[in-house]
């Protein structure tokens, strides 16, 4: 007869052995539990943010999405499209830029817009690229990506450009293309 201590025995050992060995973790399971995760402290749907100096509209914000950010460098991510206006100093539209996306970091008032970026200005000059800069403190704006401005006069291409805020004053860096001037 056996007994019933040593069975016992037995089971238990079994059952500790597959504890032991059934109990493991991955290591891409364990990271995602403990790494820190970026997140939002703020979020907002259709937003609408207006930038005033001297109680003068500058800029407009328009957004599907905005995030805000915290930590040592706050920031702001726009997803799902964006539109900025910009304004001189009587409040009178200069320029409008839309894109995909952009990033606006605020100890630098620097806004990057990425991904299908347009601005136009009021002559209805349009400056099309996949990236583009504006610091909003120089109002200088700029890129070093390819570029198509449409204009009256044409199509000019290039690669690189630097613009003031309301892209009435431009340049390309480097053009590329073919330019016909009448004799």
């Amino acid at each position: 007869m056996i007994n019933s201590r040593y069975i016992l025995h037995l089971v238990l050992s079994a059952f500790c052995t597959l504890l032991l060995f059934s109990c493991k973790n991955e290591i891409a399971d364990i990271k995602a539990i403990t790494e820190d995760r970026v997140v939002p402290l703020q979020t907002n749907i259709d937003a609408s943010y207006r930038y005033t100096e001297n109680g003068k509209l500058r800029n407009l914000l328009e957004a599907k999405q905005l995030d805000q950010y915290g930590g040592d460098s706050t920031y702001i991510v726009a997803s799902g499209g964006f539109k900025m206006t910009f304004y001189d100093s009587t409040e009178v539209e200069t320029a409008s830029m839309s894109a995909v996306r952009g990033t606006y970091f605020e100890k630098q008032n620097k806004l990057i817009a990425e991904e299908n970026v347009v601005l136009v200005n009021t002559h209805g000059e349009m400056l099309e690229t996949s990236k583009l800069i504006f610091e909003q403190d120089s109002s200088r704006i700029y890129t070093d990506q390819f570029v198509t401005i449409t204009s009256g006069d044409g199509k000019f291409y290039g690669k690189g450009l630097e613009s003031n805020g309301s892209f009435t004053k431009y340049r390309i860096l480097q053009p590329t293309g073919d330019i016909y001037v009448e004799e």
